[in-house]
């Protein structure tokens, strides 16, 4: 989820030598912990934040921009703090919410996420963002009608926010909604076309609209963007299969799991191509390893399918 960064400060002069010194120094290392923090140096962001903390406590900008450096090296809990100083310094800091329901959001708090995002929008509604963000907690809530609620009203605000397309098409598609999901991953790729994500979750859709030919062009162009897409590879495979290539389904499938061995579904499906070609004995082997995998990553939906697969093929 995106954070908001404060901007760098601006001071007011002075003509006493002390102050002027107190408020350079505090400059000097507000303003090289901001450049830290743009360039991922957030170790170096944090130590320069300490030390403008130390000149000048009261400024509200330094906590929240040393919650973000914080919340990316995965201390979500001193981010909070952070973010919650920053809070008490400007009880109308609508970034700091935003950002703290970001960092909730990482512990796994969606509904107290969901909660700083309403207030980031008390104070500021056309806060595209925070919608945004808000959209992506109820998400992880299984909230699928209220993201895309959100999502439309961060899209409302910013027509061109293509992530937001793209992230509302899968909500669409959670609820079933396969038409209106391609149409928001189509808007997606026409404002940014080099987000191979987007052709794959398309092409994937194509599929349970029976449209196998349209899914291949997907997953043919998502894989020119990122040619170790493993999982594009495994859907390009699925929907090959569909239109009885079986050789290409499992070149497809066995090229996904060289890219990566732990890609379970890629096992599960060139085991099921394999076991209709008569290759028994290797498709027992990929099934199995499929169930073994499916259970150590807790999908245990697709556990239970090659379950299921394992015991009819004992029949």
């Amino acid at each position: 989820m995106p954070s908001i960064l404060a901007q760098p400060v601006e001071t007011t002069n002075s003509n006493d030598p002390i102050l002027r010194t107190t408020v350079g120094l505090f400059e000097k290392y507000y303003d090289q912990g901001f450049l830290k923090l743009k360039v991922g140096d957030y170790r170096g962001a944090i130590e320069d934040f300490n030390e403008a903390i130390r000149i000048d406590p009261s400024n509200k900008d330094i906590y929240n921009n040393r919650g973000i450096a914080r919340s990316e090296l995965g201390d979500n809990r001193g981010a909070i703090e952070d973010y919650t100083q920053a809070l008490t310094l400007n009880p109308q800091d609508a970034a700091a919410y935003n950002n703290r329901g970001n960092a909730k959001s990482k512990l796994g708090d969606n509904q107290g996420a969901i909660e700083d995002y309403n207030q980031a929008l008390s104070i500021n509604p056309n806060y595209a963002l925070a919608y945004y963000n808000r959209a992506s907690a109820r998400n992880q809530l299984r909230d699928y009608q209220g993201a895309i609620e959100d999502y439309s009203k961060a899209i409302g605000i910013n027509p061109e926010y293509a992530v937001a397309y793209y992230n509302r098409a899968n909500a669409l598609y959670r609820l079933g909604k396969h038409q209106e999901a391609i149409e928001d991953y189509t808007k997606a790729i026409s404002l940014n076309p080099n987000y191979a994500g987007t052709y794959n979750n398309r092409g994937y859709t194509q599929i349970r609209l029976g449209e196998y030919q349209k899914a291949i062009e997907d997953f043919d162009r998502a894989l020119g963007i990122n040619p170790n897409y493993a999982s594009a590879f495994t859907n390009r495979g699925i929907a090959r299969n569909h239109l009885g290539d079986t050789e290409g389904a499992i070149e497809d499938f066995s090229k996904a799991i060289e890219i990566n061995p732990q890609d379970a579904p890629a096992y599960y499906n060139r085991g099921i191509v394999l076991s209709r070609s008569g290759n028994s004995e290797q498709a027992l082997k990929d099934i199995q390893q499929a169930a073994k995998l499916a259970q150590q990553q807790g999908n245990m939906a697709l556990y239970q399918k090659v379950q299921e697969q394992i015991a009819k093929n004992s029949n």
